[in-house]
């Protein structure tokens, strides 16, 4: 690990633990030229996972689209970026029990429905509605007998 500070190539790591959900590593390094401290954070790369989209074709997980689905079902929260961060690892953290190398966009749909409707269900209304595409009513009715 480089130093940020000065970009020597040695650190010595001083104090590490788990973070919430036991999806990353937390880890403060001090340099050993500079003798600077600075944080680190050690999360797995779920890039060899393949989502399995509509249509049939495989692209790389991507945590960003997660992430980014989630956010836009959080309109007015309170350190949003902290909760949506925190369930988004809550969900991977769940997609890795299910040990496969490949999983739909539908699963992963259906994971994120799953933990919002349990800790947020203004957030599950609202990415049960963004996900789902509902125009009516009678489709939300439809919808949330489902979960």
């Amino acid at each position: 690990m480089k130093c940020p500070y000065c970009q020597h190539e040695a650190t010595d790591v001083i104090n590490t633990r788990p973070t919430y959900h036991q999806t990353q590593i937390w880890r403060r390094r001090r340099c050993v030229s500079c003798r600077s401290l600075f944080t680190t954070y050690e999360r797995l790369d779920l890039g060899f996972l393949k989502v399995v989209k509509k249509a049939g074709q495989k692209e790389r997980y991507s945590r960003a689209k997660v992430y980014s689905g989630i956010y836009k079902a959080f309109l007015s929260v309170d350190n949003k970026e902290k909760t949506v961060d925190e369930i988004t690892s809550q969900i991977e953290a769940n997609l890795l029990e299910l040990k496969q190398k490949e999983i739909s966009s539908k699963d992963i749909a259906r994971t994120v429905l799953r933990t919002l409707k349990s800790t947020h269900p203004s957030a599950f209304l609202r990415y049960l509605a963004y996900n789902r595409n509902i125009n009516g009513e009678d489709q939300l009715k439809k919808e949330l007998n489902k979960y």
